[in-house]
């Protein structure tokens, strides 16, 4: 009988079988494949850690109506995940270009 206390997870993305550790984010395995997911909220550096909320990494999730964000969603054992949809590249186009919207002229910008 095989103990259910798996470290592994097996999951689809992007039409390909992968396995990941338990624990791990789906940006983190998408990225660890080469896989570009963008992300804002974090970096690999301490004091920056995903949050969620800034949705340039959003994935769809098959069955799921609403797209997650892959820095803070886990896979679950036999989830598909498609990170390159249409839907999902569209979710991501549009919070890139509002943030961008957002940001003060360069000639103002704090950080120039």
């Amino acid at each position: 009988e095989m103990c259910a206390m798996t470290d592994k997870v097996t999951f689809t993305l992007d039409g390909a079988e992968v396995e990941a550790d338990a624990g791990m984010t789906i940006w983190e395995v998408a990225n660890g494949r080469g896989l570009v997911i963008p992300h804002l909220c974090h970096k690999p550096a301490p004091g920056y850690r995903p949050d969620g909320n800034c949705r340039a990494c959003m994935v769809e999730i098959e069955g799921e109506r609403v797209l997650a964000a892959s820095c803070i969603r886990e896979p679950a054992e036999g989830m598909v995940v498609t990170t390159n949809s249409a839907r999902a590249e569209n979710a991501r186009k549009m919070v890139v270009e509002m943030l961008v919207a957002d940001q003060p002229a360069r000639d103002v910008a704090h950080d120039k």
